[in-house]
């Protein structure tokens, strides 16, 4: 059965940011493995694909967006030196998941989330911080926010920060099943970019976790 996500935008992030769209995704059954060489076959495909210089180039004006959208509020942007690895290193070899999570992002140049989608408690809310308001990293550490920061949240509190990540609560482990993935925008990102790095994670899970029941939107202010 498919898992259809309610979220609410509060009405201080539309009148904040009006144009800042943000996707969704989830996807049921999903077998976690670490290594299988016919994905290792298909991130390679991929990556040929992705650096043709046409794409390489779109790519970066997409990721120079959310660096400059975290240079403004004063953090720093992980997408960057991501990019870079990738492109001199090739895709990571670490789990389905990280490497989905990886994959979707430097193909599309978005900024996405992987979480356990039942470690959520409904209702979902994308909304602003207040000033000083705390959630545990996935590492552990106590995150504060800042005011009118971008956040997540569920019944129980803020899971994710647009530029601080997700957090403990809802973090995804070897014996997660049920995912779901989630985009931020940035300004000047576009509703297609988020759409289409949603069904890139959504079909690798597919494809090669035997992940099922998939569902996805994006959801404008």
């Amino acid at each position: 059965m498919q898992k259809e996500v309610s979220l609410t935008i509060t009405d201080v992030y539309r009148q904040r940011f009006p144009e800042l769209s943000f996707g969704i995704g989830t996807i049921r059954d999903c077998a976690y493995f670490e290594k299988s060489e016919p994905f290792k076959l298909y991130k390679r495909e991929l990556l040929r694909k992705m650096k043709r210089r046409a794409t390489l180039l779109e790519i970066e004006e997409r990721i120079q967006l959310y660096d400059r959208f975290f240079q403004e509020w004063g953090y720093a942007c992980p997408l960057p030196g991501h990019f870079k690895k990738v492109i001199q290193m090739g895709f990571p070899i670490v789990n389905l998941y990280i490497d989905t999570h990886i994959i979707a992002e430097m193909c599309h140049g978005i900024l996405m989330a992987i979480q356990d989608l039942d470690r959520f408690e409904d209702p979902w809310r994308l909304d602003l911080a207040d000033d000083g308001e705390t959630f545990e990293a996935v590492s552990g550490k106590r995150i504060t926010c800042k005011q009118d920061e971008i956040v997540l949240r569920d019944e129980k509190g803020i899971v994710c920060s647009l530029f601080q990540g997700p957090d403990f609560k809802t973090r995804i482990e070897s014996s997660s099943q049920n995912i779901v993935v989630y985009v931020f925008a940035a300004p000047g990102i576009v509703e297609e970019h988020v759409s289409n790095g949603i069904r890139l994670a959504l079909e690798i899970l597919e494809k090669f976790g035997g992940g099922k029941y998939y569902w996805w939107k994006v959801f404008r202010p």
